[in-house]
């Protein structure tokens, strides 16, 4: 009885090593920036971090943008909303490949 428990760990253990690296790597391979837009442009957005830096991150066309407030809000971030964004590094350059971001305004009562 013992033997076959050591059985059913040790084959546990070896499907828990050869899944979880692709589980890991699932949500991509992308850096990710949280903090409160300080400013935005057409090509470029401000988010100053937890740790009080202002990161410049560059947007492109294919740049998504998904609102996760509740507020009203448009399709892009405003100053002041809170941010989570997917960034690619190339050369030293952060640029935006989707930002999730919450509306800072207040909702209005009905």
């Amino acid at each position: 009885m013992l033997i076959d428990m050591v059985k059913q760990v040790r084959m546990l253990v070896l499907l828990m090593t050869a899944t979880l690296p692709g589980i890991a790597t699932a949500h991509g391979e992308g850096r990710h920036v949280f903090g409160t837009v300080t400013a935005i442009g057409t090509a470029e957005i401000h988010v100053r971090t937890i740790d009080e830096k202002t990161v410049s991150i560059h947007t492109v066309a294919e740049t998504k943008y998904r609102n996760k407030g509740r507020g009203g809000g448009g399709n892009i971030p405003k100053v002041g909303d809170r941010v989570a964004v997917d960034v690619t590094e190339k050369d030293g350059k952060l640029t935006a490949a989707d930002v999730q971001f919450s509306s800072s305004a207040k909702q209005q009562k009905p």
